[in-house]
């Protein structure tokens, strides 16, 4: 039998009136739907549910409180179970130097799925989501948009089975779309792993820091940053490696200038890199196996406007692309097996 927990929470303050909302919802058995909606300042509400098939949503309208640094505006919701969907929306369109919403998901069993989606009032407040998944198949989605200093956090642990049986691998995938100093991390360990970070692309981004760490099994990583100060680190250890990173920007305008570190040990690695900005940096490590860097889309990878790249791939079948121009640098090391290097400057 469904089942349906609803909880709506009205708020109206005046003057310097202050109200607390709170909100929790426990559910067991299959085919659960929890529904939380609060509108108002300093609101808190909880969701856990143990079964299958279960819906849990949280969703927030409000406006609030700075106080000091500190997240005044919570949500969570944990799922134990399969085939489970968690949904946090928080958005604050009145008061555009409250401190921002912080949303945390957690969900322990197979194919279920995560979304945060968390938008401010402006550029000058705070973001904090994380979403916890362990098992197969699941997918996580996070949105972060008009924040100072988003924190987004997305962690993963798969479980190897034999290739011969069905598995959906989990994907993990982040959007923070406009702000400042906007940090994101994703971690997946085992299993049919996959990954995507995108930042900025408005000009309202700037500080850009992503990073992704694989370890184990069918790894796919992708990194795209479109702003200024940019920071990109993908580390992969084990099986199908392939990371894709493209960042434009100008580093050189900041006290920083843009990084891309990839850092990739053993298997079938490859490479895309396409790099823009006068200053921009990049360092790739391939250490193992059939080691390749090449551009996206086409057999070249691509590094522009003056930046720099440093290239060491330590055994194996070794192969390299690469194109730069307006005074790019470049330094390859190529050391052991099936080396293979072709380096182009305009």
């Amino acid at each position: 039998m469904k089942k349906l927990s609803l909880i709506l929470v009205a708020l109206l303050s005046l003057g310097f009136v202050m109200a607390q909302n709170k909100a929790t919802v426990k559910e067991t058995g299959d085919n659960n739907t929890g529904y939380v909606s609060q509108t108002g300042s300093n609101n808190t509400a909880g969701i856990t549910q143990e079964g299958d098939k279960s819906l849990a949503d949280v969703s927030d309208q409000s406006v609030s409180s700075l106080i000091g640094s500190l997240l005044t505006d919570t949500k969570g919701v944990t799922q134990v179970g399969n085939n489970n969907t968690g949904t946090i929306s928080q958005i604050n369109t009145v008061r555009p130097d409250a401190a921002g919403p912080s949303a945390g998901i957690g969900q322990f069993g197979n194919k279920n799925t995560a979304t945060i989606d968390q938008d401010g009032a402006s550029a000058w407040m705070q973001e904090y989501a994380w979403v916890k998944q362990m098992g197969d198949g699941n997918t996580s989605m996070q949105i972060q948009n008009k924040a100072f200093a988003h924190n987004s956090h997305i962690y993963q642990q798969g479980i190897d089975q034999d290739q011969s049986q069905v598995s959906v691998g989990n994907k993990a995938t982040t959007e923070q779309i406009s702000g400042y100093q906007l940090d994101a991390n994703i971690w997946q360990i085992g299993a049919r792993n996959d990954a995507k970070i995108t930042q900025g692309g408005t000009v309202y981004a700037n500080d850009l820091e992503a990073q992704i760490k694989q370890t184990g099994n069918d790894n796919v990583a992708t990194q795209k940053q479109f702003a200024d100060n940019n920071t990109s680190i993908t580390f992969q250890k084990g099986n199908f490696n392939t990371s894709n990173t493209i960042q434009n920007g100008n580093g050189a305008s900041k006290a920083t200038p843009d990084m891309i570190n990839v850092l990739q040990e053993g298997d079938h690695n490859i490479v895309n890199l396409t790099q823009g900005g006068v200053g921009a940096d990049a360092d790739i490590d391939q250490v193992g196996n059939y080691n390749t860097l090449k551009g996206i889309g086409v057999d070249m990878a691509t590094s522009l406007g003056g930046s720099t790249i440093d290239l060491d791939q330590v055994g194996s079948y070794n192969t390299l692309g690469l194109q730069q121009t307006n005074g790019a640098k470049a330094t390859v090391s190529q050391t052991g097996s099936f080396n293979s290097s072709v380096v182009i400057q305009n």
